[in-house]
């Protein structure tokens, strides 16, 4: 079987998949071509190919539409049997392909968080549901990385349920040793963007260094609002309290120095740099959207909405997890041994490219 993996977002979460996948296949029944764009600025192994006209969508169509040759190009010469499309971008490059050449090759489509799941006004959550239902005919399979996610997009009719399946994501066990400290430190691994909240993230930082003074914050990773987000923690003058330390390529590193794991997403698929922590034995305090509801199961606590408006029930949930957390951490490891092991994700993706979806 000749699969092409397609993602245009070659970054956190979905450049984890695709890398876990390539490197922990362990078939000689697939054989993987990798096509990525380098917009993200995370680096690429050299197997992989790059074309950044996948990301020209949608601020450039026409270089975007560009693309679909080259891609019919690659799909010809490399006699590819099935594709699967990581994220939104991508997946609308295959619908856009499969449009202009009519080609029946099966498409398995892994959105990682649909952008739908946010509120963002009442005509623009009506139009990308539509617009992700209409997606949807155009692949044979959807995986959703999380049950969360699968609900979402079935009570959303979204997909239909003949095309749905479920796999969790799943990350390597990491041998590692925690580094002792006097603080309490507080850590998210993510993009510094839009869907990962991080200006959320210096409100609650600002309010629990407060309560709590022997607390520190640390984001790390990359991203379009980092410059801005520094600036606010220079200009509150907590720059010794809240650090956004930026991209850094091995993340273990911080999880190791760090007590807690804290995530201020607005949505999610399911994202990985929690369960890195969980591998961890980390406690998490996490935001109670999609693609975190099933990470907490007596292991840390889900920040709903009313927590976050209340400063007394919001410093309590942060005692809390301070607390319990010799028991959480244990009950995160348990959950990751269970569920979140690379391999069993792996070998699932690959029995649904196995399975008969490009017969």
């Amino acid at each position: 079987m000749k699969v092409l993996e397609i993602c245009e977002a070659y970054g956190g979460g979905v450049k984890r998949q695709v890398d876990y996948l390539n490197q922990f296949d362990d078939t000689k029944d697939i054989e993987m071509t990798t096509l990525v764009s380098s917009k993200r600025g995370a680096e690429i192994p050299n197997k992989y190919l790059v074309d950044d006209r996948l990301s020209a969508f949608p601020k450039h169509p026409f270089r975007y539409l560009s693309l679909m040759k080259c891609l019919h190009k690659l799909i010809i010469e490399k006699n590819i049997q099935l594709v699967h499309a990581h994220s939104t971008i991508a997946g609308i490059a295959m619908v856009v392909y499969k449009l202009c050449y009519h080609d029946e090759i099966p498409v398995v489509f892994t959105p990682h968080a649909y952008f739908s799941e946010v509120d963002r006004g009442w005509l623009k959550n009506v139009l990308l549901k539509i617009a992700e239902k209409f997606m949807s005919h155009f692949f044979t399979k959807v995986i959703h990385v999380s049950a969360d996610e699968e609900d979402y997009a079935l009570t959303n009719k979204l997909v239909k349920q003949s095309q749905s399946v479920v796999i969790n994501n799943g990350v390597p066990f990491h041998e590692y040793e925690k580094i002792s400290h006097a603080n309490i430190d507080f850590v998210n691994v993510a993009r510094c963007d839009f869907q990962k909240n991080p200006q959320l993230f210096i409100k609650i930082a600002q309010k629990i260094i407060k309560a709590i003074p022997d607390s520190r914050f640390i984001w790390v990773g990359d991203g379009p609002m980092l410059n801005e987000c520094r600036a606010e923690v220079v200009r509150l003058g907590l720059e010794d309290k809240i650090q956004f330390v930026g991209f850094r390529t091995n993340p273990y590193t911080y999880l190791e120095k760090s007590d807690i794991f804290i995530s201020t997403s607005r949505y999610e698929g399911q994202p990985f740099s929690v369960l890195e922590a969980i591998s961890e034995k980390m406690p998490l305090i996490i935001t109670d959207v999609i693609g975190h509801k099933e990470l907490v199961d007596d292991n840390g606590v889900l920040l709903t909405d009313e927590i976050i408006a209340d400063d007394a029930q919001l410093v309590a949930a942060f005692r809390r997890v301070i607390n319990h957390e010799p028991e959480y951490s244990q009950a995160s490891y348990r959950l990751f041994a269970k569920k979140y092991d690379v391999m069993n994700m792996v070998d699932a993706i690959e029995q649904i490219y196995l399975s008969g979806v490009a017969a």
